[in-house]
């Protein structure tokens, strides 16, 4: 999972704005082979208050500028209830979707996010917690993490946190 876009709850196309140095850090882990898998709940589909499609179009957008610096996200997979269910984080169960399309073991795979809901899913998958800074990350850092999901790796952004999985 990685965090990349500056807004919260984006609910077109035009509204995506990347975090600096997001897209070149997907795209090194890109050259280096690592598979990039975003999991995000969207509730605002649930809610109606944007349709599938928006959803899609947004995702595509996103696809489209990723392109635009080189990059790509393998996957990207959804929730969008807005009732509590496995598949919704905290639960894992997109997590484990994710590391079972690409064939990855949950104590190998580093789970990036930037809120507490983030770091409870990938405790529960298994996955290693990393938290970014950017996003809600300060917000989340100000309210508290849940103690049982120590350890928890913290960068500034999503840069930051990818140097530290790939040394140069």
């Amino acid at each position: 999972m990685v965090v990349i876009n500056r807004s919260d709850n984006i609910k077109r196309p035009e509204q995506l704005v990347l975090i600096d140095g997001a897209a070149a850090a997907i795209g090194r882990l890109n050259r280096a082979g690592v598979a990039v898998a975003i999991c995000t709940n969207q509730p605002e589909v649930g809610r109606g208050a944007m349709t599938r499609e928006e959803l899609d179009a947004v995702h595509d957008a996103l696809h489209a500028r990723l392109r635009e610096h080189g990059a790509f996200v393998d996957r990207i997979l959804t929730c969008t209830s807005i009732f509590k269910c496995p598949r919704r984080k905290p639960g894992p169960a997109m997590l484990r979707e994710a590391l079972a399309a690409h064939g990855a073991g949950p104590a190998e795979t580093p789970f990036i996010g930037d809120q507490a809901d983030d770091l409870q899913a990938a405790f529960h998958a298994g996955c290693r917690r990393v938290l970014v800074r950017t996003g809600l990350g300060e917000k989340t850092l100000a309210k508290g993490l849940p103690g049982y999901v120590a350890p928890v790796a913290v960068y500034a952004d999503l840069a930051e946190a990818v140097q530290s999985l790939l040394p140069a």
